[in-house]
């Protein structure tokens, strides 16, 4: 097992996670998030934990702006957070800068975060 073990993976259209011995649940199908109407297309997180970054993801895969504020973390785990989120809005063809320390723009393809 490798250090990213935990994501999940795909599997003939169902979510599962990787084969735990003795273990054989499925997970429930995601929702796409619905922007609620006269929802400001830019979200703020604050996140607390490395765990908090899927849903970071998820935003950006629903083509939103997302602020990030790392400064209530642990400077080895917000290293790490602004990693993972820099690959992936990478991946998406989306841009990131930082605004102010500890501060970063995600922005989905087509927006410019200059």
């Amino acid at each position: 097992m490798g250090k990213f073990d935990f994501f999940r993976q795909k599997s003939n259209g169902n979510i599962k996670r990787r084969h735990i011995p003795g273990e054989e649940k499925e997970l429930p199908k995601k929702q796409p998030f619905e922007k609620p109407e006269g929802a400001h297309p830019m979200q703020l997180r604050h996140p607390r934990s490395f765990a908090d970054v899927e849903e970071i993801i998820d935003r950006l895969k629903d083509k939103l702006t997302v602020i990030v504020y790392v400064n209530e973390l642990s400077a080895a785990t917000a290293m790490r957070v602004t990693d993972i989120l820099s690959g992936a809005i990478y991946a998406l063809g989306g841009g990131m800068a930082e605004l102010e320390k500890d501060i970063y723009i995600f922005t989905p393809d087509g927006v410019n975060a200059k």
